[in-house]
């Protein structure tokens, strides 16, 4: 049998149908021309796999077909079998030095004519294997050298990454014979089973779904045996016995079609199944260097990006408390105003990168307090109008303090708004509305909230229902127009669950009726800014 399409070219009606007749009984394909024109428009619009050309034709001889195939870069790859009636040496030499790859003489013999073609398929075969060798090796280097140029650390996620892996492998081109149509990625859970997803390439677009149920290491393991790779096609036995797995059921997927390869560490597998073209152990081995080595690469980098993350949470996390205990003893204050905050960000509908910033960023709300002396952060009098003024630059310390490193973007505008109201009768600009950051609006109203559940020198600890009677109804200090209405909505909505968290993350001495722990007077969070009576409780 003889796989493919043949280009015949002659200009006898009665040789075209022979040779027709011949390649058709061996289930190839075939497209016939009577001219050397029509040859060549052929070769580059139906792509044969292999072509048979006559030497002897009216205008274009088959010399000259032949060099025009060779040089052109759509057709140079297709081997070439010259048939004609020369004989001559000098004529074969001259079919050769044009760039044929084969040269029979008429009468051919069938059986000749036949074994030829399909060694020069057999060659054209290995020559396609490796130039699409050379080529996916090509886009897996350019695919790596973007992977590298493009990573960003703050917003790495492993999970997102082996996704965009999975599209790499299954490309965006329909028919592509190098790429699979279909893809099963596997990562162990917590408890050892494999979940993950399925991939399918449909019209240029890859969809995925997840599995709906893990699945247990005894369930993959008769695709592997004790192998980290397997490769197999349709008429293999093990093909057969792969195909007949539950695995395919339990993934919510049809069976594979034509051929599959897998690769499996202990940590991640993949299944790439259906290639348009027999698979081997390159392809095996492509999938696992791919795979293997970005997944090590991603695993790595994500551990590593771990333990920054925890070193730098930590960091500004102790900042934070060195901050608060410039001030007073606040115990949990820090922790709890993050809780709020999250909390209030996810009811507003915002994203989950700005809620889990937010969630480190407002424990930063006081740190330009490092910059105010304690002899007037804890000064149990009345401020003066200087030392108010001095107070009230602590927004502007606290940007000073925090620089200008992207990941502390949020945190100052935490440091620098948090005192801004809504109204515009806050400082330090007078900001109004929604020129005020989101994220100021939001830790205001957590600041103030636990501010008011909290003993401080001039003020006992309220009780959780005084402190929302303070905050949606005003009291002297506190305005219900100093917060934005959505928020102060969404804090009627959530005050119960803010009052959870403020009992799960108790502080010593924080209980309603306690009295103050030094003085009358003191600073508060809540000032006008006149310098007189901006500050604390009567």
């Amino acid at each position: 049998m003889i796989k493919g399409k043949v280009l015949i070219v002659d200009d006898e009606p009665t040789n075209l149908l022979l040779l027709e007749e011949l390649f058709h009984q061996q289930g190839a394909a075939t497209v016939s021309a009577a001219n050397g024109l029509d040859a060549l428009k052929l070769a580059r619009e139906s792509r044969p796999d292999i072509i048979l050309l006559d030497v002897m034709m009216p205008g274009m001889d088959g010399y000259e077909v032949c060099r025009k195939l060779k040089s052109d870069e759509t057709t140079r790859r297709i081997p070439v079998v010259m048939v004609t009636g020369l004989g001559a040496l000098d004529d074969k030499l001259k079919g050769l030095e044009a760039g044929a790859d084969d040269f029979l003489s008429k009468p051919v013999n069938a059986a000749e004519l036949l074994t030829r073609s399909r060694n020069l398929l057999r060659v054209k075969e290995l020559d396609n294997d490796l130039d699409n060798a050379y080529q996916r090796l090509a886009e897996i280097a350019s695919y790596t050298n973007v992977l590298l140029r493009h990573f960003d650390p703050y917003a790495f996620d492993l999970q997102d990454s082996l996704r965009g892996l999975m599209e790499f492998l299954l490309g965006m081109k329909p028919g592509d014979k190098t790429r699979p149509e279909r893809a099963l990625l596997l990562g162990l859970d917590a408890i050892g089973n494999w979940s993950g997803w399925v991939f399918t390439l449909d019209e240029q677009a890859v969809t995925s779904h997840a599995l709906e149920a893990p699945i247990s290491p005894a369930e993959l393991r008769p695709l592997f045996g004790r192998q980290d790779v397997v490769y197999a096609n349709r008429g293999d036995d093990a093909f057969a016995a792969a195909a007949r797995l539950p695995l395919w059921s339990l993934a919510q997927d049809r069976p594979p079609e034509r051929n599959l390869v897998g690769y499996r560490s202990d940590s991640v597998a993949v299944v790439a199944l259906d290639f348009g073209k027999t698979v081997s152990a390159y392809d095996a081995q492509v999938l696992s260097a791919l795979v293997g080595t970005i997944h090590f690469f991603l695993k790595t980098i994500s551990s590593q990006i771990q333990e920054v993350e925890r070193a730098f949470l930590y960091t500004i996390g102790a900042l934070a408390r060195a901050a608060e205990s410039h001030d007073e003893d606040t115990g949990n204050h820090i922790v709890r105003v993050n809780r709020y905050a999250e909390l209030v960000a996810r009811a507003l509908g915002c994203d989950e990168t700005f809620i889990k910033t937010l969630g480190y960023s407002a424990q930063m709300h006081d740190v330009g307090k490092l910059h105010i002396h304690p002899d007037i952060l804890r000064k149990p009098a009345r401020l003066t109008p200087e030392e108010w003024a001095e107070v009230k630059k602590h927004t502007l310390y606290g940007v000073r303090i925090l620089g200008d490193d992207p990941r502390l973007a949020m945190a100052r505008e935490v440091a620098l708004s948090h005192h801004e109201h809504w109204d515009g009768t806050g400082y330090p600009y007078g900001l109004k509305g929604q020129h005020i950051p989101l994220s100021g609006r939001i830790t205001m109203l957590a600041d103030i909230y636990d501010a008011l559940r909290s003993i401080r020198p001039y003020k006992p600890a309220f009780d959780h229902a005084t402190a929302v009677r303070i905050i949606t109804k005003g009291d002297d200090r506190v305005k219900p127009e100093h917060f934005d209405p959505r928020i102060l909505e969404a804090f009627g909505d959530l005050h119960q669950e803010i009052e959870a968290i403020f009992l799960e993350l108790p502080s010593t001495g924080d209980q309603p009726g306690q009295p103050p722990l030094a003085g009358s007077l003191g600073l508060g969070h809540f000032g006008s800014g006149n310098g007189k009576e901006g500050f604390g409780f009567k």
